[in-house]
């Protein structure tokens, strides 16, 4: 017999092999009112009212077992969970930022609240703040208001207020546009 015969024969025995029928399982099979087609190895799992058009059917063993040799492919990661998370992330610092934000802007108003009490002192003891010419000396003297420090202090606190502010506002709309 010549070798390709040999090989060929070889071949469908292999085939034939692989292919008979051995009783492997049963598969029962159901149809319900909307169409949808249901298939279950375990009988008690039919619904009561599907048991008199359930189909029982034979299955060879080899279609009930799954193939030899074929690798099941790598977990991949979640992409929409993965991005999901980024955007929980993003929230809960946009929600950070806005706390320290709303912080900023108040201690912002007190100090404005303040300031214009302060100017609203000094207008009404404006007299008393302004320049007089020494007798003595027939110099002028220059008379400050007892709140001078604390205005100095108030303004150099809302400015650093202010520029802490716009950063925090800067990324708060890159937080957003990105959402």
């Amino acid at each position: 017999m010549p070798f390709g015969a040999r090989f060929g024969l070889i071949g469908l025995a292999v085939l034939l092999i692989n292919v008979l029928p051995s009783i492997g399982g049963e598969v029962y099979r159901w149809t319900d009112e909307g169409g949808t087609v249901h298939f279950t190895d375990d009988p008690s799992k039919v619904p009561k009212r599907y048991l008199d058009q359930m189909e029982r059917r034979e299955v060879p063993e080899g279609v009930l077992r799954e193939p030899e040799g074929v690798e099941k492919p790598e977990k991949k990661p979640d992409r929409v969970k993965t991005h999901l998370e980024e955007v929980d992330r993003r929230i809960e610092e946009k929600r950070k930022i806005e706390k320290r934000m709303s912080e900023l802007e108040e201690e912002l108003r007190l100090c404005e609240e303040r300031l214009k009490k302060i100017e609203a002192y000094e207008k009404e003891d404006f007299q008393y703040y302004q320049s007089f010419v020494n007798r003595k000396t027939g110099r002028l003297v220059p008379v400050a208001s007892p709140y001078l420090e604390e205005k100095r202090r108030l303004k150099d606190r809302m400015e650093l207020i202010r520029n802490e502010l716009r950063p925090l506002r800067e990324k708060r709309s890159e937080i957003l546009r990105s959402l």
